[in-house]
């Protein structure tokens, strides 16, 4: 079941963090998103369980994927592709423009699914992730 990410999700959502990145988001940071007017995120339950997440900020015209991951016993299942789906339907609703993201360099299967649901590299940052690792700047027209 996929719904809106709630704050009170945000204890669970700092353990599969660290669960699932070598550097990743705490509760302050997650819970400073609900501080922003413009967050916007869904999760994915399974038994009550939180097992992925999207969450993203927009402005006037386009909109940036902050954070996607779905807890390694459940990967491989279309759980990304679901949310990730549901996030760029909501914005493309919106009449956004374009949706951006920043993926590791050495995440391939990662950067397939984001190749296959329309992004395109259009730059990279370099030493992005812990000052040691690019990232590759990707972006969907809507």
């Amino acid at each position: 079941m996929i719904r809106r990410w709630e704050k009170t999700d945000n204890k669970r959502i700092a353990e599969m963090e660290r669960e699932c990145f070598l550097d990743p988001w705490d509760l302050n940071m997650l819970d400073g998103c609900f501080k922003a007017d413009n967050f916007f995120g869904l999760v994915e339950e399974s038994n009550g369980e939180i097992i992925g997440y999207c969450g993203s900020v927009f402005d006037l015209w386009e909109a940036e994927i902050l954070l996607v991951a779905v807890s390694p016993d459940h990967r491989r299942r279309g759980i990304a592709r679901n949310l990730l789906s549901a996030v760029i339907d909501k914005y493309k609703k919106a009449g956004k423009e374009a949706v951006f993201l920043e993926v590791r360099r050495s995440n391939i299967a990662a950067q397939a699914l984001y190749y296959e649901l329309g992004f395109k590299q259009v730059g990279e940052r370099e030493k992005y992730y812990q000052n040691t690792e690019d990232a590759l700047v990707l972006k969907k027209s809507l």
